[in-house]
């Protein structure tokens, strides 16, 4: 499951190891949950192959000095599904299960979410819509005639409770799917803020 859990756990990470959290989030997804070779996660992401090596050799070594931490982070991510299809014009990404706790933050912090993406994306017309599914898919701000127009792009196939969705008019393999995730780690953050707040 996507949880703030997993997603704190991966901040720390990079705080600790000095990588960004969306270069972690690229690596663990293609590498670990995928399988690609890091050439191909460079090439899909641009991100140089030195650095991809560097990164995953860190999270390969957290394999040996903190076993726990590793199994956590893997099996969690091995757990999620992560899909990328294309839908009419667009590209559709789904994630998961995701918390329900999350999910409602989501909603209620949805333009703070897309502008996360969209700074981290470094494009401002990469997104179409995000939503969220609880009982049912929810657009949020979206009229309602539009929202409808959305929801009929969405395949029953892959509709799951639970889940985050992205309309993509541009995309980036792994990086994007890495931007939504690091928008989590925001929200996340915030509800740690929060609570130790109180």
């Amino acid at each position: 499951m996507i949880n703030c859990s997993l997603l704190e756990t991966i901040k720390n990470i990079s705080r600790e190891s000095g990588f960004a959290i969306a270069e972690l989030l690229v690596v663990i997804l293609g590498m670990h949950k995928e399988g690609l070779g890091r050439v191909s996660v460079s090439r899909k992401t641009s991100i140089g192959e030195r650095r991809i090596r560097r990164i995953n050799e860190y999270i390969k070594s957290l394999q040996k000095t903190r076993p726990e931490l590793y199994e956590f982070i893997t099996e969690s991510i091995h757990q999620a599904s992560i899909i990328t299809q294309p839908v009419k014009q667009y590209l559709l990404t789904i994630f998961h299960p995701v918390d329900p706790g999350l999910l409602k933050k989501v909603e209620s912090k949805i333009v703070e979410v897309r502008d996360w993406i969209i700074v981290e994306t470094r494009d401002r017309e990469c997104i179409e819509v995000i939503g969220v599914v609880l009982d049912r898919i929810i657009f949020p701000l979206v009229p309602e005639e539009l929202s409808r127009r959305y929801i009929e792009l969405v395949p029953a196939t892959l509709l799951e409770k639970n889940s985050v969705l992205v309309l993509w008019r541009k995309h980036t393999p792994l990086l994007y799917e890495s931007a939504v995730l690091n928008a989590l780690v925001n929200i996340c953050t915030e509800i740690s803020d929060l609570t130790k707040s109180l």
